[in-house]
């Protein structure tokens, strides 16, 4: 059973009663500041990630990792987070949490679309970054 169907087949097994995905979710509101604490989280975060991709990129031979999830350096606060902020909402009930990177086997690594696809709608990518 491939990756995809087996994600299903768990899914199934969650009570209703502990996320109930046919329930509307509530708006939430958009944050007005970040914390210090938060932002160098953040950064500590982004340089584990790049870390990690590199360290992929470049010794693994059959395997490419790519950056997915958003990883836009916008923080609370900045212009245009407020509309960063609801697109993300908005991707999160349509799709979910992007992972922050994907690992494809060379073969499947698509050049014309690069290392980073964290910018790309996901109804462009869906069949590319599907698991099997």
């Amino acid at each position: 059973m491939d990756y995809f169907n087996k994600v299903r087949e768990l899914i199934k097994g969650v009570s209703a009663e502990l996320v109930d995905f046919s329930q509307p979710r509530d708006l939430a509101r958009t944050p007005t500041q970040a914390s210090s604490n938060f932002i160098t989280n953040k950064e500590q975060g982004d340089w584990a990630e790049n870390l990690i991709m590199r360290a992929i990129n470049e010794f693994f031979h059959n395997f490419i990792a790519v950056k997915y999830g958003k990883s836009d350096d916008l923080v609370a606060g900045e212009e245009g987070f407020d509309a960063f902020y609801q697109e993300f909402q908005n991707e999160l009930d349509t799709i979910g949490k992007r992972p922050d990177l994907l690992i494809f086997r060379k073969s499947d690594f698509q050049t014309d679309l690069g290392l980073d696809i964290s910018h790309i709608p996901h109804a462009k990518i869906t069949v590319y970054v599907k698991a099997e």
